[in-house]
């Protein structure tokens, strides 16, 4: 059996044609680190089918029925917002240069429209709410007021964020096909590995029959408080060398950014790792959700008014920790006086004072490897 096909048929893939004289003529855009890891995104083939920043009718589509105007799903808008001053700096059917944080060219942006949105409009539907303490509402109404649309091709990579390589779609599903899997699991995270999630990796490649497991972090921009990417990506090092069954799992982090939307996010991740070559995907409890904006279960929910998303959820409700059998359970099979009750903010906390969490919260192995980067005063937490 082949892989699952990218969401819409497609893998897109849009590569910049361009000489450094034709180059030197054109507009450069120093954009946000966002703007170019959504720009990378659309031209690698990670936001298939979507060719570039939305358009009005792209956006307006989305925002009210989460469907592009092919009536293909797509649950989010991915949009380049400047302000009106920027704006003034080119005109509709221009190409411009977007440049990382380091002035390199990025990828071109054959400029269509212009235009304006109901922001309000825009986080009632799409975050569930207009307060500015979820930070996908904040982000939204901290950007520019003007809109651009228009499709995006890729001129370099940006450097790597944490020193390795994050895979693009065309290189997972290589990987998948050597190993000879067909059936893929995808795994979002935005945290160092805790023994809940190893548990739900495992026991979510059993549920779903799946050839392997993909084992996919974002790296972009996060809240105060969740674990820094290096940190991350080390704690899947020591999973991969010391404890996941060998030529079962992939690893490769993903140039994006939490979003934090809840159920619209939900499938939006989905939809992601379909491209990267998933045709099932693990949706816990409060999947990509922040604080009380959400039900512990929006995001399993929303996948039922979907048929034609082509990727299988594989929902988990909350997993505990047996005191009594030294393992993990799913809440039915976990009597209430023998779970072990710990959150991320105390695991946190323990951490800095240098303590040693419960190894049934987070192997040891990883517990001792943050607190000896805490010791020799590297970032582990976002501040």
């Amino acid at each position: 059996m082949a892989l699952v096909k990218p969401h819409g048929g497609r893998l897109v893939e849009r590569r910049a044609k361009i000489s450094e004289s034709e180059l030197k003529d054109l507009f450069v855009h120093k954009a946000d680190e966002t703007v170019v890891m959504d720009a990378e995104q659309i031209a690698l083939g990670g936001f298939s089918p979507i060719e570039g920043f939305f358009c009005r009718n792209e956006m307006q589509g989305v925002v009210d029925s989460m469907r592009l105007e092919s009536g293909v799903p797509w649950t989010l808008p991915i949009t380049f917002n400047i302000s009106e001053a920027e704006a003034e700096n080119f005109s509709e059917k221009d190409t411009i240069v977007l440049a990382g944080g380091n002035g390199e060219a990025v990828a071109l942006l054959h400029v269509e429209e212009k235009f304006g949105f109901d922001k309000n409009e825009t986080v009632e539907k799409v975050y569930g709410t207009k307060s500015l303490e979820h930070p996908g509402v904040k982000r939204t109404f901290d950007a520019g007021n003007v809109f651009v649309g228009g499709k995006v091709d890729l001129i370099k990579r940006a450097e790597s964020r944490f020193g390795g390589r994050e895979l693009a779609p065309k290189e997972t599903r290589a990987a998948f096909e050597q190993r000879g899997w067909s059936n893929v699991l995808g795994f979002h995270t935005r945290n160092a590995i805790h023994r809940s999630h190893e548990f739900v990796q495992m026991e979510g490649l059993k549920k779903s029959g799946c050839d392997g497991l993909f084992v996919h972090p974002v790296i972009g921009r996060k809240k105060s408080g969740d674990f820094t990417t290096p940190i991350i990506v080390e704690s899947y090092r020591i999973m991969a060398d010391k404890f996941y069954p060998k030529g079962k799992v992939v690893f490769s982090a993903l140039s994006t950014f939490s979003r934090y939307g809840g159920p619209r996010e939900a499938i939006f991740t989905a939809l992601v790792r379909k491209n990267y070559g998933c045709s099932h995907f693990v949706v816990g409890r409060d999947h990509t959700g922040v604080r009380d904006f959400y039900g512990p279960f929006d995001s399993h929910k929303i996948f039922d008014g979907f048929d034609d998303l082509d990727v299988v959820p594989v929902k988990f409700d909350e997993v505990f920790y047996s005191k009594k059998t030294g393992e993990y359970g799913h809440a039915a099979d976990v009597e209430e006086e023998h779970r072990l009750h710990i959150s991320g903010t105390q695991i946190r906390k323990m951490l800095l004072e240098g303590k040693m969490p419960p190894a049934g919260a987070m192997r040891p192995e990883i517990s001792k490897m943050i607190i000896e980067r805490l010791e020799k005063g590297e970032e582990v937490f976002v501040e």
